[in-house]
């Protein structure tokens, strides 16, 4: 083989450059512009070389002069003009496809003259001008496409103007400027205007006005948006334009802020049009990815789309497309358009989605997009969430996870050197890891190309890997058999460490997949939590101070599951500062932050000791804590009684501390340690909505502690803002009653009195596992119970409870509220066995006011403690004759015969002899049964 001489290859480098340098001189001499400007086309279309060679000797320069000069120029031959432009724009669209040549357009302010064309009356000029403004965007955009590496049928793609046979070939851009696309380094994206993206949308509809109707294409079909479509062409220069615009607003609409823009300019409606009466593949597809961009922003579009009875068709059409990417972009806008509320076949396309996404995750050119999709689609719906499941989805994404957390970790070891190598890089990756790695690892390996970071393929990594956290998150949110398969796919690790990645939208992500695997307390004790769970309680923790509300949101619900029952991890979330930050996010203009925040704060307050309590009542205010009981939001009031509940627990002097926070003392040092969260005493466990039950033995009534008076007390008079708070939540829910007694309905009922359905925050708004007897059982046992009732009755259960607490208190707070008429009046209306589960903590109500004095009747022990304990009897029977007067001893008479549950009817009897008792209606005073006897410790009947 003969060699080359080193002179031979430094001859043919000179030819290149002289012949840029001759071309160039042509085109300024103007001798021949048109010629000029092929033969320069013709050179740089297709070679990287070429086109850094024009770029270096100015081509960029000169070709805008002659744009600019051609724009502006009052020269008779307007036609030849025209020819000039359309050639000067190609060539400036190729060569922008270069960095350097990118960057020389930016600098010299070409693309508002490529943008001006747009205007022109020539279609020749505004595809040529279309085409070049594309390639600019995809050039400096670096966020990659559905369709990186697109298969489309003869005429799909990108069409390059001014070549033979344009509007109706295969014209994609060749292979060596679609590298150039793909492979660019970090440039600077260029920014569209209002009023260009007003031109380019305005494109969209190119040749609408003479295009043949065609009634079949579904445009017109009545009702809705369909008549407010027009034709599409189906050749032509206006359908190469169409076709153009097309693209190009799907590739603006990969930024946030140019997707705002072609909303506001109606791209959606175009896009519409083009989907629903085109049959051109590039047409479709370009109109298909920018709806799936931007209709899960636009409301309105989506309802648009849903008017016209051909979009069901075409998308079911679409997801059994030949090409993967295809039925990619038409399974994301099945996500989306399937949650609206106007979608007739949301369970058909939800049906016919899913398992297209399943075998697209196997997929490896697909791959990387699906999970974000796949998140969306089954977010909120259980069956598609089982379905998902049983079809071993949560091993794929946890391989793809781990597949790609280790591509990265390597390519950082690579940059960084072989000192950088770390022991844990070696650790074995899960189950179905390698299927994936070979994509994950050339997304990373690109990432670092050259040392330098390729935004657009790092954009991809991070997509993938908020998609992973988003579809695992959703899957294992309601199903215990999902979390356990996460637990065994060992990526535990990739997940935590995910919550401190750069990536807004990874956090959060990762947050959401942390608050779904903490909804299971054997997930908790059997990973989570190992070695105590600092440094998960700390990473959460600032989350919460996160910029990103999603992050935010998400952080705080994983929180409000990690504190209720795991006093190391409780430990650790207040040490970070967790607590001052949940009392901050109180304040949020966000309505699910503030309900997670409020209930993570009442989370805090179960099984707390005493310094819990101070902390909280030092950090929240009384009246911070009057505007959450007065929220808007049924959840963050529900949550904010239970912070109440929790405060009021726990002994004489945690209600007066209690209390004197309420008036304004701050808290003091005197709130003690209460788990009255959501566990019914008695034995029965009777939950309460907003409070994950766990297993817990002895609570409340069955530990109950005997109230009993010391000695010389002199009452003091107290704030009863607390008490103001209470009653009105009581009367709420007995007026409630009595309507529903009116209408005839049993509405006070188990099934009405229990707890209520979740919060209407869709997926988000389920922080914990709700209690077994909500759902179902209960709508079918009141199913004409409004929402806003089972609201307000859960508000009332939580307010009875907080009453029996403060009952526990000092004689004056017993007097305080036996002198409430109303409040008594409110109370004994839930003494019935209509009353559903309300009437246990309505009955517990009554065991503490009608509890017996200590030491009245004692023979011995000197003049002050008989008139103490005169006195003291004295107060019992004021309390019991004020429970008789409205009806007390009659209503739980009925209650002891007629309720549903033992536990009640055996307290109910207890509160019945000692009303009779201390009211003088019976002959001696009768010790309390052994089921209600109290004990030291617990507050009686609060442990829920």
């Amino acid at each position: 083989m003969t060699d080359f001489s080193p002179d031979i290859g430094r001859v043919a480098t000179s030819l290149m450059v002289a012949r840029p340098r001759e071309l160039l001189r042509e085109l300024r001499e103007g001798t021949d512009r048109v010629k000029a400007l092929k033969a320069i086309k013709n050179q740089v279309i297709g070679s990287k070389f070429k086109k850094s060679a024009f770029v270096s000797e100015g081509a960029v320069e000169v070709v805008l002069e002659i744009l600019k000069d051609a724009s502006s120029s009052a020269n008779s031959s307007a036609d030849k003009m025209e020819i000039v432009q359309q050639q000067a724009a190609i060539v400036i669209g190729s060569l922008s496809l270069s960095d350097a040549g990118l960057r020389r357009l930016i600098s010299h302010e070409g693309l508002p003259f490529l943008l001006a064309m747009l205007h022109s009356a020539d279609e020749a000029v505004v595809e040529a001008a279309l085409w070049a403004v594309k390639m600019v965007v995809q050039q400096s955009t670096g966020v990659p496409s559905y369709l990186t590496n697109p298969s489309a049928p003869a005429g799909a793609g990108s069409p390059r103007p001014g070549l033979p046979g344009a509007a109706a070939a295969n014209t994609s851009p060749d292979p060596a400027d679609a590298n150039a696309a793909a492979c660019s380094m970090a440039i600077t994206p260029v920014h569209l205007d209002a009023a260009a993206m007003s031109a380019i949308v305005r494109c969209l509809a190119a040749g609408a006005a003479n295009a043949p109707h065609n009634g079949n294409n579904g445009t017109s079909s009545g009702g809705g948006g369909g008549g407010m479509l027009a034709p599409v062409p189906r050749s032509g220069r206006g359908a190469a334009i169409a076709a153009l615009a097309a693209a190009l607003v799907a590739c603006c609409c990969r930024r946030e802020e140019e997707r705002d823009l072609a909303i506001a300019a109606g791209a959606p409606e175009g896009m519409l049009r083009l989907l629903l009466g085109s049959e051109r593949p590039d047409m479709q597809v370009a109109a298909l990815e920018g709806l799936s961009l931007m209709l899960p922003y636009q409301s309105s579009a989506c309802a648009l789309a849903l008017s016209c009875p051909a979009i069901y068709g075409r998308l079911f059409n679409l997801l059994r497309d030949p090409a993967p990417s295809v039925r990619l972009l038409a399974a994301s806008c099945v996500a989306t358009l399937s949650r609206m509320p106007g979608c007739e076949q949301s369970e058909a396309m939800q049906r016919a989605a899913l398992p297209v996404l399943l075998r697209l995750l196997t997929q490896p050119s697909t791959r990387p997009h699906v999970p974000a999709v796949l998140a969306r689609l089954i977010e909120g719906s259980e069956a598609l969430q089982k379905a998902a499941a049983d079809a071993d989805t949560v091993r794929l994404l946890a391989g793809l996870l781990a597949a790609e957390a280790a591509a990265t970790a390597t390519t950082t070891t690579t940059a960084a050197g072989p000192a950088a190598a770390s022991p844990t890089q070696a650790a074995p990756l899960p189950p179905g890891t390698a299927t994936a790695t070979a994509t994950a690892t050339a997304t990373a390996t690109s990432c670092s190309s050259n040392g330098t970071p390729d935004l657009s393929l790092c954009a991809a990594s991070s997509s993938l890997r908020e998609g992973c956290l988003r579809a695992l998150g959703s899957l294992c949110l309601n199903r215990d058999d999902s979390r356990k398969q996460l637990l065994e796919a060992k990526v535990l690790r990739y997940i935590i460490k995910s919550l401190e990645d750069p990536s807004s939208g990874v956090r959060a992500a990762a947050a959401l997949c942390v608050r779904a695997l903490t909804r299971c307390v054997r997930t908790l004790r059997g990973g989570l939590l190992e070695g105590g769970g600092g440094e998960l309680a700390t990473l959460l923790v600032g989350l919460l101070a996160d910029k990103e509300l999603d992050v935010q949101t998400s952080a705080a619900a994983a929180v409000c599951n990690l504190v209720l029952d795991f006093s190391a991890a409780k430990s650790a979330v207040l040490s970070a500062g967790g607590l001052s930050r949940l009392v901050d996010l109180t304040q949020s203009p966000s309505t699910p932050l503030r309900h997670h925040a409020t209930w993570a704060l009442a989370n805090l307050l179960y099984r707390a000791d005493n310094g819990v309590r101070v902390q909280l009542m030092e950090a929240l205010p009384w009246s911070r804590m009057r505007q959450l009981l007065s929220d808007s939001d049924p959840g963050v009031v529900e949550q904010a009684l239970v912070i109440l509940r929790n405060l009021c627990m726990a002994g004489r002097q945690h209600v007066a501390a209690a209390l004197e926070w309420a008036d304004g003392g701050g808290g003091g040092g005197g709130g003690g340690g209460c788990e009255c969260d959501a566990r019914g005493g008695g034995g029965e466990s009777a939950t309460v909505p907003g409070l994950r039950t766990a297993p817990s033995h002895g609570h409340g009534a069955n530990q109950n502690q005997q109230p009993t008076l010391p000695g010389a007390a002199e009452e003091e008079k107290r704030e009863d803002g607390i008490l103001d708070v209470l009653q009105a939540r009581i009367e709420a829910a007995a007026a409630v009653a009595m309507a529903a007694a009116a209408e005839g309905q049993d509405c006070g009922s188990e099934s009405a009195a229990s707890t209520p359905s979740p919060p209407h925050f869709g997926s988000a708004a389920s922080v914990v596992a709700w209690p077994a007897r909500t759902g179902a059982a209960e709508t079918a046992a009141c199913p004409g119970t409004p929402a806003r009732h089972q609201h307000v009755i859960a508000h009332a259960t939580h307010a009875l409870y907080a009453v029996a607490n403060l009952l526990t208190g000092a004689p004056s707070v017993k007097n305080l509220v036996a002198s409430r008429r109303p409040l008594l009046s409110a109370l004994v209306a839930h003494l019935r066995p209509s009353a559903g589960e309300l009437a246990l903590p309505a009955v517990w109500c009554a065991v503490n006011l009608t509890w017996p004095a200590s030491g009245g009747g004692s023979s011995g022990g000197g003049g002050g403690a008989d008139r103490l304990g005169r006195l003291e009897q004295e107060a019992v029977t004021a309390r019991c004759r004020a429970l008789l007067d409205v009806r007390g001893a009659e209503l739980l008479e009925e209650l002891s015969r007629g309720h549903f549950s033992r536990d009640v009817q055996e307290r109910a009897r207890t509160a019945l002899e000692q009303l009779r008792s201390g009211a003088g209606l019976a002959a001696a005073a009768m010790t309390p049964p052994a089921a209600a006897a109290v004990t030291a410790g617990a507050s009686p009947g609060l442990m829920i």
